[in-house]
């Protein structure tokens, strides 16, 4: 198996068709309102133009594209996930089918887990906010059943607000491990 840093547009695709093929006809749907909406919609897109990878005439063309296979296609996209991934994942098309699937997932998606799983694939990596956290350490004592929290001078549990106060607490203790708190 692959990992995931290995694995191309065409497999992740198959991977997501395999695991969600109830999902599969509302995103066929979804992207064909996507290619109507770019066809339909130029002066405003054009004029809106950002994107200095693609001309919006590329992004246009890739558009019609997706429209013509699933159109042409129809219900076998539905049934052969090899079939969907190859012709709408393959080769440049990906920029486009790419961008409805992650758009789909994020916004019109039936299943949670499906959004989740278009996270993983496609989405870009969130740095965890660590302001967000709270830090307790545990002085363990010979193992896990001794553990016992890092107190004050008053016997008050300390709670720190930072990693670095957590970690140097942790050092100073004989056997310490840091927990996280939300």
């Amino acid at each position: 198996m692959k990992t995931i840093d290995q694995l191309t547009n065409v497999d992740k695709a198959k991977i997501i068709f395999d695991l969600f093929k109830n999902e599969i006809p509302a995103f066929l749907e979804y992207t064909q309102t996507m290619a109507d909406k770019v066809t339909n919609e130029q002066d405003a897109l054009k004029a809106n133009w950002s994107n200095p990878f693609l001309s919006y005439h590329q992004w246009l063309t890739l558009s019609e594209q997706a429209n013509s296979i699933i159109k042409r296609q129809g219900k076998s996209l539905v049934k052969s996930s090899n079939l969907f991934s190859e012709q709408l994942f393959g080769g440049y098309l990906a920029l486009f089918t790419n961008h409805c699937l992650e758009q789909y997932g994020t916004y019109k998606a039936q299943s949670p887990k499906f959004t989740y799983a278009i996270s993983l694939f496609y989405l870009p990596v969130q740095a965890i906010d660590e302001t967000s956290y709270n830090y307790l350490v545990l002085e363990l004592h010979g193992g896990p059943e001794h553990a016992t929290i890092v107190t004050d001078e008053d016997g008050n549990n300390r709670l720190f607000e930072n990693r670095y106060d957590a970690e140097a607490e942790a050092a100073d203790c004989q056997d310490g491990l840091i927990v996280e708190i939300r």
